[in-house]
């Protein structure tokens, strides 16, 4: 899939077009020759993204369809290399694997947190399944979410996964984007991304969602640094993210607390910090604060 200029809107989701063969040429090509081959590769690549701004924190691999089956089958996987998967594909025989950095957890875990404060005064953030590490699987290809949510009755996958990245083409984030909105694949209400710069502090989270057959990004919002002050400040613009509640949770509200998730531009300026603070730019306090909502 062509990249997406970050002025674009929305783009044409052919659930049949490439899913990881198309990934943008920053990311490395590797063939899978085993357990020792791999992480000789990971260790390697994982002190060169460090290192430089111009690489990607993700590595593909081909292998035969048998390998690919085995990593993801959660009765016979190998856990060690298992937890570096992010997305496969059997037809293409290719599998996507994520470095561990701590900017990304990082922003699992704060996102995490800032839905769990938006359900709290519905008295719902225990109503909420989360899915860390849970591979959700299409026909030939499936997908591990950096992070999602959804109600606890539905059985395959979250209604709300959350993609992250750190490269500065988008063709990555557009690719999960068309995997979770597939119906034949994640089958998700609504995707969220979360791009982290790697060379400045600037941070953009998306909301994508399905429409008429294309996918459309309904909202973005900005995380930047305000310079030219004694103090570093967050500036965000497009807040707050808005969650739809029967996105999330596949059901109309039925009292007058349940409504559609708001997080603030307070807590989202909270959570760049946080991520930033990781980044090695210290910002101030990065606790996430707590709202009136009456």
């Amino acid at each position: 899939m062509a990249e997406m200029p970050e002025h674009q809107g929305s783009y044409d989701s052919d659930p049949d077009g490439a899913f990881l063969k198309d990934l943008p040429p920053l990311i490395k090509r590797y063939t899978f020759q085993g357990k020792e081959q791999f992480y000789d590769i990971l260790e390697t690549e994982t002190a060169r993204f460090e290192a430089s701004a111009d690489t990607s924190e993700f590595l593909l691999f081909h292998a035969n369809k048998e390998t690919i089956e085995t990593l993801f089958d959660p009765l016979k996987e190998d856990t060690d290399i298992a937890k570096f998967c992010s997305s496969f594909d059997t037809n293409e025989r290719l599998f996507l694997v994520s470095m561990p950095l701590g900017p990304h957890n990082t922003a699992t875990d704060e996102m995490n947190s800032l839905i769990r404060k938006a359900l709290r005064p519905m008295g719902l953030d225990y109503a909420l399944r989360e899915y860390p590490g849970i591979t959700v699987q299409g026909e030939s290809r499936g997908k591990v979410p950096d992070y999602g949510w959804g109600p606890k009755r539905r059985p395959r996958g979250p209604s709300v996964p959350l993609e992250i990245a750190f490269s500065e083409s988008d063709s990555k984030l557009n690719s999960d984007v068309r995997f979770w909105l597939n119906p034949d694949d994640g089958n998700a209400d609504i995707c969220l991304t979360l791009r982290i710069n790697k060379s400045r502090p600037e941070i953009r989270v998306e909301k994508w969602e399905r429409q008429n057959n294309r996918i459309h990004r309904s909202q973005a919002i900005w995380m930047t640094k305000e310079r030219n002050h004694a103090k570093a400040e967050v500036i965000v613009t497009g807040h707050p993210l808005i969650i739809p509640f029967d996105a999330l949770f596949h059901r109309q509200p039925v009292e007058p607390r349940e409504k559609d998730l708001e997080i603030p531009e307070q807590q989202l300026g909270a959570l760049a910090a946080s991520i930033w603070e990781e980044q090695g730019w210290y910002l101030g306090s990065t606790e996430i604060p707590d709202i009136d909502t009456h």
